[in-house]
């Protein structure tokens, strides 16, 4: 972030976290298990084809925000759903299109969502730490990137095919995203109906997350990934390619989630200043070009 530390040697670290952060994030994603659902009941929806086929309650709450939050993406969806049906689809094929529907338009609402309140990311860290801790625990060879390499030399119809079946209606993978998502949609309501416009970081703040990252570089899995800087890029990438990764991120998810609120709420004001200036954009490329 802009105005965490002076020192290039820090921007590296954080830079560093950042990219293993997101890394783990797109190789824990898909499989991610999670506890029993929590929903008290299952919410009431219109008997359509979509929520008769898939008929449990964490789908039918996400249906009910999608309709909510983004009632053009809840229309299309339908359609798309009854047209699928219709053909024969299974409730597997039907899954995967609730799940299209909410890989796109996370950009358009990144401001609302950065306007919400706090207890919303709070929800975002917890979920996410638990389910990268048990997905280390119980599958941990799909936390190693090593595990991904034969995607670069399948067709990408073989990939979809793969990924997919970690995404079957009911699976562990499907109820993570859809909680998640769950999630991110009622935090960009709350940012549209009730926005906050957060202080940035103070001199204190800072101060205090450079002694968190100090911390954080002595866990394990940091500890390891520092010690990569000084090989070649060859052992980085061999090393890197056999690190758990969830591992890593439940790290770096620790360490976040004992922040204080009130410095959760000005990194929240960090990131809504940067989303302004254009900045929020530029570290998001610089992430992905990275990993």
């Amino acid at each position: 972030m802009a105005r965490i530390g002076t020192r290039q040697s820090s921007e590296h670290h954080y830079a560093v976290l950042v990219a293993g952060l997101a890394g783990a994030l797109f190789f824990g994603i898909l499989l991610w298990p999670s506890g029993p659902d929590q929903s008290p009941s299952l919410v009431q929806l219109d008997a359509t084809p979509l929520a008769t086929t898939l008929d449990d309650p964490v789908t039918h709450r996400y249906l009910t925000a999608l309709q909510r939050v983004r009632p053009a993406a809840a229309r299309r969806l339908h359609q798309d759903a009854d047209k699928a049906i219709a053909g024969g689809a299974d409730a597997n094929a039907v899954a995967l299109l609730v799940l299209e529907s909410s890989s796109h338009g996370w950009e358009r609402d990144a401001k609302q969502l950065l306007r919400a309140d706090v207890k919303h990311f709070d929800k975002l860290l917890r979920i996410s730490q638990a389910g990268f801790a048990t997905l280390s625990n119980q599958a941990p060879r799909y936390c190693h990137p090593a595990q991904y390499q034969r995607f670069e030399h399948m067709e990408p119809d073989a990939i979809a095919a793969e990924i997919s079946a970690w995404l079957d209606y009911g699976s562990p993978g499907y109820q993570w995203v859809m909680r998640f998502n769950l999630i991110m949609l009622e935090g960009i309501e709350n940012g549209r109906q009730s926005p906050n416009k957060y202080d940035r970081l103070t001199a204190a703040d800072q101060q205090a997350l450079s002694a968190r990252l100090l911390t954080l570089m002595s866990r394990p899995q940091i500890a390891k990934l520092m010690q990569l800087q000084s090989r070649s890029e060859a052992e980085q990438r061999r090393a890197m390619m056999n690190m758990d990764m969830c591992a890593l991120a439940t790290e770096v998810l620790t360490e976040i989630n004992t922040l204080p609120t009130e410095i959760k709420t000005r990194l929240l004001g960090e990131l809504q200043y940067q989303l302004r200036n254009g900045d929020f954009e530029r570290l998001m490329r610089t992430v992905q070009n990275g990993i």
